[in-house]
């Protein structure tokens, strides 16, 4: 790394909320299709002239809006993911990326003090609600990648999805496997709900709120899917909830894990130990986990013949079979 890296590492954060903001603000949506002059921007945003004026500039130094004969326009990229009103808009991802600052922002008292675990407003229905579109946002890209890479045992026709927030996966897994018919277990379950029933699905994908590491998982499932969710427990709690899984499957029944997965030393992908910080300071609990860690925990759970696969660089899904 030389010091030129060094210093970009070091400013990183003012360009990415150059593009917070812009999103909390609903910058992206106000401009839309058609070019806006700085004017009518601050105006539909409830924004001083001159902030808006250099938020623009900055967005138009950054690539991320247009600037043509005095107007503002969305680019491509923006309008696809940061116009609200686009059917693969971003702005809830971002609105969570967002509310990490706070976390990033008291992350050496945290690093120096010990966790504090859950922040009240996470608790909320409204918080909730916007987490589980986040996520069904920041499937967009991912889920096709991940689900290329899930092999379904032969005949399989029941499907348990642990932790499946938004239903974006057991949507598309039902989309994809017209045979199989899903349940879905969560603490906050309306996103889902709502999405299953607009995709035509309520008959073959039902949803269970609930804790999952207490609400009844039902038994003799062919594919258990855990995404996105060992992350959120420590050690204890993610055997026991493999333990659970284990007994929610078929014997010969698969586990897929999709995760961010560590090497045995845990500094890499860096993404992934980067990733793990953030859990320490937004969790009670959770952090990422390297492979071989999770492997150990499914071995003394039940589950063998483990097949490792990569999503992207920093994500991966690990499968198992119940022995």
């Amino acid at each position: 790394m030389t010091h030129r890296d060094l210093m970009r590492l070091a400013n990183g954060y003012a360009e990415s909320k150059v593009l917070l903001v812009a999103n909390e603000l609903g910058l992206f949506t106000a401009i839309g299709e058609g070019g806006k002059r700085a004017d009518s921007l601050a105006t539909a945003c409830r924004a001083s002239r001159e902030g808006m004026d250099l938020l623009l500039k900055a967005l138009a130094g950054l690539g991320l809006v247009r600037l043509k004969a005095g107007r503002y326009w969305n680019t491509t990229l923006g309008l696809k993911y940061l116009d609200g009103r686009s059917p693969t808009a971003m702005t809830n991802l971002l609105w969570l990326l967002n509310h990490h600052w706070s976390d990033w922002t008291g992350m050496a008292r945290a690093v120096r003090l010990g966790r504090s675990g859950w922040a009240s407003v996470t608790k909320t229905a409204v918080f909730r609600r916007r987490f589980a579109l986040a996520m069904h946002e920041r499937s967009y890209v991912l889920a096709p990648l991940t689900l290329a890479r899930i092999r379904l045992p032969s005949g399989a026709t029941r499907l348990l999805d642990v932790g499946g927030g938004s239903g974006a996966y057991s949507i598309a897994l039902a989309q994809r496997h017209p045979e199989i018919r899903v349940l879905l277990v969560d603490q906050s379950v309306e996103v889902a709900r709502r999405r299953i029933t607009k995709a035509g699905l309520a008959d073959r994908v039902a949803v269970r709120q609930g804790d999952v590491l207490t609400a009844p998982l039902d038994s003799g499932f062919d594919l258990v899917l855990l995404s996105n969710l060992v992350h959120d427990f420590n050690e204890a709690e993610n055997r026991r909830l493999l333990r659970r899984v284990h007994d929610a499957l078929r014997p010969g029944g698969k586990i897929t894990i999709v995760e961010y997965f560590l090497n045995p030393a845990g500094t890499l992908p860096a993404e992934a130990a980067v990733f793990s910080l953030l859990m320490y300071a937004f969790t009670p609990t959770g952090r990422s986990y390297a492979w071989n860690d999770v492997e150990a925990w499914l071995g003394a759970a039940g589950f063998g013949r483990f097949r490792r696969r990569l999503v992207t660089d920093s994500i991966g899904t690990l499968e198992a079979v119940r022995l």
